[in-house]
């Protein structure tokens, strides 16, 4: 019998080498960063206990080295 998958299989949470850019086909909103672990663009939601913003799937933080090249935000 095949095991079946449920969504949270086919959910890609964590790449093991991050994207170098984004895609040509995505267009970021204003408040949107693509995340080079999911390979997704999220929103990254803001850790009041440790004071910084992280990926709400795979809990990268904003200032990470990978996250800040691809979104191209070192400031």
């Amino acid at each position: 019998m095949d095991l079946q998958l449920d969504m949270f299989d086919i959910i890609n949470t964590k790449n093991d080498i991050p994207d170098k850019e984004i895609p040509t086909y995505i267009k970021l909103k204003d408040n949107q960063s693509w995340c080079p672990y999911c390979s997704k663009p999220v929103i990254f939601i803001k850790d009041q206990a440790h004071g910084i913003r992280r990926c709400p799937y795979c809990n990268i933080s904003d200032k990470d080295y990978s996250v800040k090249m691809v979104n191209n935000r070192w400031l």
